[in-house]
């Protein structure tokens, strides 16, 4: 009986340490295959915000999966992240922003392209959004309140993945 109990205690505390985090996202993400874009470390944005080289302080790609206990971008990461540093100032709203013009509290979570912002000192570049959805719980997406979807992408690139 102790021996089996031990066995128990260190089968459930392997499973627990080496579990896979699942990323937090609605269903239309199913498709999506394009990379997101963080500008200064926490205005995302699409690629469009770029408009030349000149542009462009510094760039850096994340291509390992952070974790989700030290990473607050870990919920973006999904199809990788491209961190860009930029020369200009880009024009900008907070999540709380959005929400209250929005007509929601201005603490409700809040989506880009299908995917849960896990933290709030995350922006949205004004120029990148493409459509703003309000998304309403039902079965299928398992929401407790409505929230917004924000989208960077484009109808063609939420089907047909982005261009290389």
């Amino acid at each position: 009986m102790k021996s089996n109990l031990i066995l128990l205690v260190f089968t459930l505390f392997f499973l627990g340490a080496y579990a896979q985090d699942s990323f937090i996202k609605l269903p239309q993400t199913a498709k999506i295959n394009c990379p997101m874009l963080l500008i200064d470390e926490h205005i995302i944005a699409n690629r469009n915000i770029i408009t030349s080289k000149e542009d462009i302080e510094e760039i850096a790609v994340i291509k390992d999966k952070p974790r989700r206990e030290t990473h607050d971008f870990y919920n973006l990461s999904e199809n990788g992240i491209a961190s860009v540093t930029l020369k200009k100032k880009i024009a900008s709203k907070t999540q709380g922003e959005l929400n209250t013009f929005f007509g929601l509290d201005a603490n409700n979570n809040v989506y880009v392209n299908g995917y849960l912002i896990e933290s709030p000192k995350y922006k949205f570049a004004t120029e990148s959004i493409v459509e703003v959805e309000l998304v309403t719980p039902t079965a299928e997406n398992k929401l407790k309140q409505k929230v917004i979807n924000i989208w960077t992408l484009t109808r063609d690139e939420r089907v047909d993945g982005c261009k290389q």
